[in-house]
């Protein structure tokens, strides 16, 4: 997953979240990084472990919808 492949899914599901600035920030960090699809992964969802619940489920939306991108890039 590329820097470009999380902003794209960050994008697409900015609409339906609560707590735009903070994923945006997210966002923003994981972006700087040069990263696998499987550590942005795990790194989300250890932000999960400590967010209050809005946030938490934000977060597990970007990740929904970053295994999505995924899936459609390996077809």
């Amino acid at each position: 997953m590329t820097s470009s492949d999380i902003r794209a899914a960050f994008d697409n599901i900015a609409s339906h979240i609560s707590n735009l600035e903070t994923v945006k920030t997210i966002v923003d960090d994981l972006e700087s990084e040069v990263l696998s699809f499987d550590a942005i992964i795990e790194i989300l969802e250890k932000k999960i472990e400590d967010a209050e619940v809005t946030l938490r489920t934000d977060i597990r939306i970007l990740i929904n919808e970053c295994r999505h991108l995924e899936r459609r890039k390996s077809n």
